[in-house]
């Protein structure tokens, strides 16, 4: 099992970088965002690998491709918030998304520990996967970067809520780490709540409509890439 590659928050963070751990207003755009896309979550949940994670009858294999192709994803993720992070011009922007890149350092320094791979280049991503990642790389690369934050959010929230769907895990549940791993909302309200202040101090930076369809994509390429695991 891995570390969450969602920001861990602990005292010093939350106060060194102003961060609200508690739910986003319910008129946010981070609310706005997740209602709509309300039945690609389900689709989600009901795929075959998180039915069977809920069981702890997912097939091991299948689980470790799971992970390694996800690796692409993550080392990928790294990046793309750096190449964000060199574009932004808001001082606030820019420390939320080092604060992101060094989440996600952290989590892909473990990765070799545990499964003996070094890096993106030796993993052979599921197709779908590899789509995701090209996609989030275009936004941090091409796009305003708040629209970074934007397309990440799914990977940190829609974890959370599928994990929270499928708590407590049973005693003997072997993926019980994945499930409590991930039942965590901190880190997405966090980013949900920044989104939320940079609105506020940015009023017409952020175009809603853009957004909500970039989250959706998103949101989809999620679904698609847990539904392609087992198949």
């Amino acid at each position: 099992m891995r570390n969450p590659r969602r920001i861990v928050l602990n005292e010093a963070l939350i106060a060194k970088h102003n961060l609200s751990v508690n739910p986003p207003p319910s008129d946010s755009l981070f609310c706005k965002m997740w209602h709509s896309c309300t039945q690609i979550a389900e689709n989600t949940l009901d795929t075959d690998f998180i039915q069977r994670i809920k069981q702890g009858n997912l097939d091991p294999v299948k689980y470790g491709g799971f992970n390694v192709s996800d690796a692409y994803y993550a080392f990928n993720g790294a990046q793309d918030y750096l190449a964000a992070n060199a574009r932004a011009v808001d001082d606030k922007l820019r420390g939320f998304l080092k604060l992101k890149y060094e989440s996600y350092q952290k989590y892909n320094q473990d990765f070799p520990k545990i499964w003996h791979i070094k890096d993106a280049d030796g993993v052979v991503p599921i197709e779908v996967c590899r789509q995701y990642s090209e996609f989030e790389t275009y936004i941090a690369r091409h796009e305003d970067p708040i629209y970074c934050l934007v397309v990440m959010i799914p990977c940190e929230y829609l974890w959370y809520w599928l994990a929270s769907k499928l708590a407590p895990p049973s005693k003997n549940n072997l993926y019980a780490p994945w499930i409590t791993g991930n039942n965590d909302p901190g880190g997405a309200y966090a980013m949900g709540n920044f989104l939320n202040d940079y609105q506020a101090a940015h009023p017409k930076e952020i175009d809603e409509g853009k957004a909500i369809r970039l989250y959706t994509q998103a949101m989809t390429y999620e679904q698609q890439n847990f539904a392609a695991a087992t198949q």
